[in-house]
């Protein structure tokens, strides 16, 4: 909504100068000059908001302020983007916290995956790099995003301990990777089993999603062509079963039901 928005002061100042200058020609160039220029003060205005987050402390609580800027901000993205989203299945999410798993195929996917699921309380388990080096980064771990180090066994247990406490405390609900990182080949990667443990942790359920398209929105579309990209809610492990099940069952069962909509 926001892109959008931004052509509203361009076109009164292109509007202006058409009156002043009576030439169709410079009025389009002052129209996209105004357009580029209300997104640079856009991007500013997000970058200073994202450095004043300090990454020193630890919050136990998500600022409604970054959580409705990180929600605005992906709605440009996408919309930059050329991503036309839908979700289907929503309606069988569960009331309260869950740990949402999904296949990873492009950067686009957690964007995606926070705008179908915005009326939610979500954050992600992600690469530490996302978290500290991208500047909206800051403002996602203002909003609960936590980084998880998977090349060391001890740092990646408290990060899914961090996520359950919060997910028990009503905090958010978490989505996470279970693969470890995109696939480049578009093959649907083996699950870590340990993904899981966040879910038994909290005692909440496991949603199984896969979404499918985004791959696609890199690949020269932009911004002349849509993308269309689709999340899809395909089953809910309720919190019982979660606890009472091996994660290493729960993987492969969320798997199995991911490959049966992406086929690879």
């Amino acid at each position: 909504m926001l892109f959008y928005l931004l052509w509203i002061p361009a076109l009164l100042v292109a509007a202006a100068a058409l009156i002043f200058a009576h030439t169709g020609w410079w009025t389009l160039l002052i129209l996209l000059g105004a357009f580029l220029g209300f997104n640079l003060i856009y991007l500013l205005f997000v970058w200073i908001i994202c450095m004043m987050v300090p990454m020193d402390r630890e919050y136990k609580d998500i600022s409604p302020f970054y959580h409705s800027q990180v929600l605005i901000f992906i709605d440009y993205a996408l919309a930059i983007l050329g991503v036309r989203w839908k979700i289907t299945g929503k309606e069988k999410l569960p009331e309260g916290e869950f740990l949402l798993v999904c296949n990873h195929r492009s950067l686009v996917d957690p964007l995606m995956t926070m705008a179908a699921l915005k009326d939610r309380s979500m954050a992600f388990v992600s690469k530490p790099e996302n978290i500290y080096k991208l500047f909206l980064g800051r403002a996602a771990y203002r909003c609960g995003f936590l980084g998880i180090d998977r090349e060391n066994a001890r740092n990646a247990l408290v990060t899914i301990n961090a996520a359950a406490e919060n997910m028990k405390n009503h905090l958010c609900s978490y989505g996470i990777y279970p693969e470890g990182t995109r696939t480049r080949t578009g093959d649907l990667q083996e699950f870590h089993a340990g993904s899981f443990k966040a879910a038994q942790k909290a005692k909440v359920p496991v949603v199984v999603s896969a979404i499918t398209g985004s791959e696609q929105v890199f690949k020269g579309h932009f911004p002349f062509r849509k993308t269309d990209v689709e999340l899809k809610i395909l089953d809910v492990i309720d919190a019982e079963t979660v606890k009472a099940t091996k994660t290493k069952e729960l993987a492969d069962f969320s798997r199995s039901k991911i490959l049966e909509v992406t086929g690879h």
